[in-house]
């Protein structure tokens, strides 16, 4: 098992770091690049699509986990997540990971089409609800949740967890891509939480009642090793002075994976604190994206129009270098990380 979870991270950080600077050149070729303006902190052209390095990396690690018939990743897959019904066929942990790949998989496009020439607020949305749909129809949905006061489960209607669940995948989606505004910033954040993800994950393993949440939580495991490798390996070109940026092919990807990864794993555990620790550990992006709703409603601009109040540009106005802004911000994160990892050793 704990070779699974190694074999995909550096299968991940591999394929990532061989791969970016091949879409270096492809996103130079096609002119996929970001151009500085008084809004941003960059003072040259960088190339966009960076994004794909990542995907690649984590697509990339998963297939190799399975041609090289790698057991445990192939007997995982193939658990069944419900009873048999006469003449239905039995979901199974792939189930998931092919909601996954299919979302995602429209997510970058979704991206690379953004990247390249742009696409209105209102198109991105109704795309990100359409992936929130599909997701759903391969059973990654909030079901429920268990109350942090009296400790008892409560199961939502299915509109009420279909409309939750949509929300919270696109909540995510958008915080990465409010957050990805400085060299290494998203990425580095990103990687700070898939780590914690797993460390929580792991230590939730074992304290489940049930062997298909279980399952769910290992395969969360494996997803978030391999989503710190191809993170890290995009990183690599990424942190300042970045070669290229993950654009939104990468920060909505990356929010995607986010999201769905927390509905697999932690938001389906018996812990009464499931629903804040995913929060805890994102708390850096979220707070930010909160308060750009806030702050642009109070100014009456757009909510999907982009400003320089976030977080990081604050520090940079007091002076700080963008290194040290992001590095700040990386340390608050993995604080963030610290605290929810106790809080599920604690509450376990």
């Amino acid at each position: 098992m704990i070779s699974s979870y190694i074999l995909g991270f550096f299968f991940a950080l591999t394929i990532s770091l061989l791969v970016t600077p091949l879409v270096i050149n492809v996103a130079e070729r096609f002119k996929v690049m970001d151009r500085p303006d008084p809004r941003k902190v960059h003072s040259r052209y960088t190339p966009r699509w960076g994004g794909l390095g990542i995907y690649f990396g984590f697509i990339g690690s998963l297939g190799l986990l399975y041609l090289l018939n790698i057991k445990y990743f192939r007997t995982l897959l193939s658990f069944p997540l419900e009873k048999l019904v006469k003449d239905v066929p039995t979901p199974t942990i792939m189930t998931y990971l092919g909601g996954i790949i299919i979302g995602g998989t429209i997510i970058i496009f979704l991206g690379m089409i953004d990247d390249k020439k742009g696409v209105d607020a209102l198109t991105k949305l109704l795309t990100q609800i359409i992936v929130a749909m599909v997701v759903l129809q391969y059973g990654i949905k909030i079901i429920g949740v268990t109350n942090p006061f009296s400790g008892n489960y409560i199961r939502f209607p299915i509109i009420v967890s279909t409309i939750i669940t949509a929300i919270w995948i696109i909540g995510f989606v958008n915080s990465v891509n409010l957050i990805d505004g400085m060299d290494g910033l998203a990425a580095g954040i990103v990687g700070i939480t898939a780590i914690t993800f797993f460390i929580v994950t792991i230590f939730q393993i074992d304290m489940q009642g049930s062997v298909a949440i279980t399952k769910g939580l290992k395969l969360v495991a494996l997803l978030s090793a391999c989503l710190v490798g191809s993170v890290l390996g995009f990183l690599r070109y990424n942190f300042n002075p970045a070669r290229i940026f993950m654009g939104d092919t990468g920060s909505m990807f990356l929010g995607f994976m986010l999201g769905t990864l927390t509905i697999i794993g932690i938001l389906k555990t018996t812990a009464a604190i499931a629903l804040v620790i995913p929060i805890i550990v994102f708390g850096v992006p979220i707070l930010d994206a909160g308060f750009a709703i806030i702050r642009r409603l109070f100014n009456k601009q757009p909510i999907m129009k982009a400003d320089k109040g976030h977080f990081h540009h604050i520090l940079l106005n007091l002076g700080w270098s963008p290194r040290r802004v992001v590095i700040t911000m990386y340390c608050i994160s993995a604080v963030l990380g610290v605290i929810a990892i106790i809080l599920t050793i604690s509450k376990g």
